[in-house]
């Protein structure tokens, strides 16, 4: 048994798949049914924390995301959304949290038609139906389509991603399922299934697909090989290790705290702190700079808390702009929505009114002003280079 650990430091590492089209054996053809199992096992230290699972993106035409399905865990609580050309979707929330430190299996699965609505968003934690709460289906809300592709421990963004998460096994098919046991093959024109079992040492991120009892492999990308890595056997790296990296400390709670500004006005910026020196990775004689954690400091105040435990040792803390997405023809977007050019030209671009992106790159401007991109408006920004403050030594934080 083989695993992927997304680790407890990990920011910005995710598994993207490739993109796929319903011609494609690989493809998934337009469907409303949907099912996902997965054998997880989530640390307690996100027990109040989000933990992004899978993120889908779906259109009928040849891109774009007119259909998305979010899976994540929110303090415990596994939830299911779901937005259809930007609208909502699908929505489903557990009531019982699931169990952190252990192996469990995860079973999710979806249908608007269903007569009983607890069967439209329907949930199993190992073997046992669970009661979902909040449960809502659109009946043209399409779980897969033409375009397809997915994100495995993300959010979709560059750094909404999963931490303290290890997936041992996991499969994806477009039909409604309430079995706890997935399919091995399709033999059908209308249902493809995907399995990765992380298995295979000479490639663990395959993905095996299988399609009227056609098989194929395709490959997950992963953006963040350091703390996204994979582990042999059923546990995640030993304690006080991140992707491999030990962190040392004496068991204390530990923070650093400050205010970011630009132009002297606090801002909302992401906020890394990073070991000044270089630690032991396990079982290696390689030393690397390990992260500590991230925050998204105040945008009202700048300020920022950023626990950093058990180190006590100096750090660097970095606040990075928000470099956005690389703008996709004919995406639906929200607002606050980050994009930038596909050729970065320096600056940024906010989403002020939501809308439909354009299906060409529209021409950039270099202003504060805010135009009109397809139905949606943006305001441009220039891209503000990271800024580094530091060394600074964390703040052990007394016990209550």
């Amino acid at each position: 048994m083989a695993g992927i650990w997304f680790s407890k430091e990990n920011t910005q590492g995710r598994l993207d798949s490739p993109v796929t089209y319903s011609a494609d054996n690989e493809g998934f053809n337009s469907t409303k049914d949907f099912y996902f199992h997965t054998l997880i096992q989530v640390d307690s230290s996100q027990a109040n924390q989000v933990v992004p699972l899978l993120y889908t993106f779906s259109d009928n035409s040849t891109s774009g995301s007119a259909y998305q399905v979010q899976i994540y865990i929110e303090s415990g609580i596994v939830k299911v959304l779901g937005s259809r050309y930007g609208s909502l979707g699908l929505r489903g929330y557990c009531e019982s949290s699931i169990p952190f430190d252990e192996l469990f299996e995860l079973v999710i699965t979806v249908h608007p038609s269903q007569n009983t609505v607890s069967d439209r968003v329907f949930i199993l934690f190992n073997g046992v139906a669970q009661t979902v709460h909040s449960i809502y289906n659109h009946k043209s809300m399409y779980l897969s389509a033409a375009y397809f592709r997915a994100i495995l421990g993300g959010d979709g963004t560059s750094i909404g991603n999963a931490k303290g998460l290890l997936m041992l096994k996991a499969s994806l098919i477009n039909r409604y399922d309430k079995s706890s046991i997935p399919p091995t093959v399709s033999d059908s024109q209308s249902m493809t299934l995907w399995h990765w079992d992380f298995e295979d040492s000479s490639n663990p991120l395959k993905i095996t697909t299988s399609r009227q009892n056609v098989s194929s492999e395709i490959v997950w990308t992963n953006t963040g090989d350091s703390t996204v890595v994979w582990v042999e056997g059923n546990t995640p790296p030993s304690a006080n290790s991140g992707g491999g990296i030990i962190i040392p400390g004496n068991g204390n709670t530990t923070r650093v705290q400050g205010v970011v500004t630009e132009d002297d006005q606090p801002v909302a910026r992401q906020v890394f702190a990073f070991t000044q020196a270089l630690l032991e990775v396990d079982g290696s004689e390689e030393t690397k700079h390990a992260v500590l954690g991230s925050v998204m400091s105040d945008s009202t105040s700048g300020s920022y808390s950023l626990e950093t435990s058990p180190y006590e040792g100096s750090v660097i803390v970095v606040a990075v702009d928000d470099y956005g997405d690389v703008w996709q023809a004919d995406t639906v977007y929200e607002t606050g929505d980050v994009i930038r050019p596909v050729d970065f030209q320096g600056y940024v671009y906010h989403c002020t009114v939501a809308g439909t992106g354009d299906s060409t790159e529209p021409t950039w401007w270099f202003d504060d002003s805010i135009q009109t991109v397809g139905t949606a408006q943006f305001k441009a920004k220039p891209y503000t280079r990271p800024l580094a403050h530091g060394p600074v030594f964390p703040e052990i934080v007394p016990e209550s």
